[in-house]
């Protein structure tokens, strides 16, 4: 049985951002997405647009140092988005990160529109990066 074509999309999308090549994404995003990012932390917010999107993603290598890793632990799909069940870890600063998170993609013509995470760890995700 072959994957749901956005599920696809969507493995795509995590093999090009743990490439590091945070640019590769421009070609699923949509020109306005919109990604939200929960909590107190440094990273915490609403980004706009692809531009901000990317510099979002970008920030998060680098403020990681290079060490942020984020496993598909589970991924469902349907018309129009995908659930993706994630861990994401990393280390910086002598701390470690390892929490699981709920990350769900809005998907309209094979583009992201809306990107929306709930942290399983609230305050450990915030610890690790800043307040």
């Amino acid at each position: 049985m072959s994957e749901y074509p956005h599920a696809t999309l969507i493995r795509h999308a995590y093999r090009d951002f743990e490439s590091g090549d945070i640019d590769l994404l421009r070609v699923v995003m949509a020109d306005d997405a919109v990604w939200h990012e929960p909590g107190r932390s440094v990273l915490a917010g609403d980004y706009k647009g692809t531009k901000e999107i990317l510099e979002f993603l970008r920030r998060l290598h680098e403020l990681s140092g290079g060490t942020l890793r984020v496993e598909i632990l589970e991924l469902l799909a349907d018309a129009e988005r995908t659930v993706v069940f994630q861990r994401e870890t990393a280390t910086r600063g002598g701390k470690t990160l390892d929490v699981v998170e709920v990350v769900d993609f809005e998907i309209h013509n094979e583009k992201i529109t809306e990107v929306t995470v709930y942290q399983g760890d609230a305050y450990q995700f915030d610890e690790f990066w800043g307040t």
